[in-house]
């Protein structure tokens, strides 16, 4: 796998199916994204776009389930090709959801195929979501994938919920959401 910054070109010769998310617990619900990513029967190659966990602006508040080693690791072991870490600032927050979408996904990752939950949001103050992916996809070539969130108890797996668990000294929860029974740290 290799490891690059977001907002560097990709080769040019590279045509790509991105995952985009937060993936900070990459639980069974974020498993099964990138997994529908890879298994895919194309000649793209697969990327996960996440956010880079030193960032100045981070999402999680409360902290990340994996370290960054741990997350890359993991990355790695569901055979993703490219990991585009995006760093987080004030300015690069800012962008709006079409220039995300155009001046990142497609003029520097290639993309031809976008994997997604139904909640995502992204570009500035997460005013994009699945509705402008789909928008813009005629326009830009883009194929649109939403998978459907897997469940846990008959709730959605998230990664708030999996901290919610660990908070309430709720392990064994939190290990079968994460779908890593053996080092879920």
């Amino acid at each position: 796998m290799i490891i690059c910054d977001a907002t560097k070109e990709l080769n040019k010769d590279v045509s790509t199916k991105i995952a985009i998310g937060k993936f900070d617990g990459i639980h069974l619900g974020h498993r099964k994204l990138i997994s529908e990513m890879v298994s895919s029967k194309d000649s793209l190659k697969s990327v996960v776009f996440t956010f880079s966990i030193d960032s100045p602006l981070s999402f999680n508040k409360d902290g990340y389930i994996y370290s960054e080693e741990k997350r890359r690791s993991i990355f790695e072991s569901l055979g993703v090709d490219y990991l585009a870490e995006y760093y987080l600032t004030k300015e690069s927050a800012g962008i709006s959801p079409e220039d995300f979408v155009r001046k990142i996904l497609k003029d520097k990752l290639h993309v031809k195929a976008v994997y997604c939950g139904k909640d995502l949001s992204f570009g500035y103050k997460g005013m994009g979501n699945v509705d402008t992916l789909k928008a813009l996809s005629k326009e830009l070539d883009i194929e649109v994938h939403v998978v459907e969130k897997e469940k846990y108890q008959n709730e959605d797996i998230s990664s708030t919920r999996i901290r919610e668990a660990l908070k309430a000294g709720k392990e064994e929860d939190a290990k079968l959401m994460l779908g890593d029974l053996k080092n879920y740290m």
